[in-house]
């Protein structure tokens, strides 16, 4: 069951752009109903929940959020309360930059159609892949110039996001995100 849990797991991160890192357990046991902290080095990190309670209903996770990591750093899992660390590892930078998205289809590959569809916030996002050097002045004024949202969005797909490749992908997929909100949300959880 619990291996089962994690393919599935595994199977959502993926689709959301996200994978696990797998590390060693703890070297000692942990004990049920015991409540756990997790720290690291890294400034800027997101950790949540702050604070993690062990359970057996449901298997317990951090979500760790790291915003354009460059080097390693270690996390450290403490139980409350004790300054002793039950556990520490050091993720290194080639774990953490071999995404999902490059192995396999990337989010805005998989949902071409709907956003080809859907998206309607055009100008600014083209606006955005300007400044960020995804596309060029030309293909801008080109892709601007279409009449249709459909148009603007097909001739993108087809031609600077295609040459732009994971990383060009990647700054769309995060445009998206703040411009489309709602829709990508939607897209997350259909799947």
């Amino acid at each position: 069951m619990f291996v089962f849990f994690l393919q599935e797991l595994d199977k959502r991160n993926e689709s959301y752009g996200y994978r696990a890192i797998r590390k060693s357990h703890p070297e000692t046991s942990l004990k049920l109903n015991d409540s756990f902290i997790l720290t690291t080095d890294l400034d800027g990190a997101e950790i949540d929940p702050e604070m993690l309670k062990l359970r057996n209903e449901n298997p317990n996770f951090f979500e760790v959020f790291i915003d354009n990591p460059d080097k390693k750093f270690k996390l450290q899992l403490t139980k409350e309360n004790e300054r002793q660390p039950v556990w520490t590892r050091t993720i290194r930078k080639n774990e953490y930059q071999s995404t999902v998205h490059s192995q396999g289809e990337h989010f805005v590959d998989k949902h071409r159609a709907v956003l080809i569809d859907r998206v309607s916030n055009i100008p600014s996002t083209l606006d955005e892949l300007l400044n960020k050097q995804v596309i060029t002045q030309e293909a801008y004024d080109e892709i601007l110039a279409l009449p249709t949202n459909r148009e603007k969005m097909r001739k993108l797909y087809s031609g600077p996001l295609h040459s732009a490749g994971h990383e060009g992908k990647e700054v769309f997929y995060k445009l998206l995100e703040k411009k489309e909100k709602y829709l990508i949300a939607e897209l997350k959880n259909s799947i």
